[in-house]
């Protein structure tokens, strides 16, 4: 099972980080032209480099669970399904 270590989308996420804020009040108090930052490109890379490429684990429970007609199960196909139908269409919404 792949676990989240995250916090994306969470409120407190972004009232948080230092670097928003910071970011923010930048451009509240001049206009900039779009740049792009590089310092965290050589951590990411170092972080990428110590990740395994393939996960043994998972690729053998992907291939049991592609052959399992039970997976998934018909309770969450009907679940995804209803959410599906009662969604709000977007396409029909004008600008």
């Amino acid at each position: 099972m792949i676990t989240n270590t995250n916090n994306v989308g969470s409120p407190q996420t972004h009232a948080l980080d230092p670097r928003r804020e910071r970011a923010s009040s930048a451009s509240a108090s001049s206009p900039r032209e779009d740049s792009l930052s590089t310092a965290n490109a050589n951590d990411l890379k170092a972080a990428l480099a110590r990740t395994d490429t393939l996960r043994p684990e998972v690729v053998e429970r992907a291939s049991h669970l592609a052959v399992d007609m039970n997976y998934p199960p018909r309770q969450i196909i009907e679940q995804v399904a209803s959410l599906i139908a009662a969604s709000h269409d977007l396409s029909e919404e004008q600008d």
